[in-house]
């Protein structure tokens, strides 16, 4: 499953992954976040990974063009995981974005959000 929420007085959007990721839920959640870049700001992202049973292998690509064509939309993007896996592919992807990127223990995310709405965040 994967959820979205959006928290407009703190300019934070928050993804929580819990499951499996269905097309029709990535493609729901990448609509929501391109509108946000239509209107010119720039996303600052909490991506919350409770479990990551896998994604529709249709889905797989348009994760990635969505990826790459806004790697430059992101201000600031906190992951919140316990997978060691994720926090190794966060870091590899870290040169790729614009935006700063950083890793979270699970039980951090408040911290998280702290660490997004910072006045020196963009």
């Amino acid at each position: 499953m994967l959820s979205y929420n959006e928290d407009r007085e703190s300019g934070i959007v928050e993804l929580t992954v819990d499951g499996h990721v269905s097309k029709a839920e990535f493609a729901e959640v990448a609509g929501k976040l391109e509108a946000i870049i239509a209107e010119k700001r720039k996303v600052r992202l909490l991506e919350v990974v409770k479990s990551f049973s896998g994604i529709d292998p249709t889905a797989i690509w348009d994760d990635i063009k969505f990826s790459f064509s806004h790697l430059n939309d992101f201000s600031r993007v906190a992951i919140v995981t316990d997978k060691t896996w994720i926090e190794w592919w966060a870091k590899a992807a870290r040169p790729f974005v614009k935006g700063d990127v950083e890793i979270f223990a699970l039980d951090d995310v408040d911290r998280a959000r702290g660490w997004l709405v910072r006045p020196d965040a963009a």
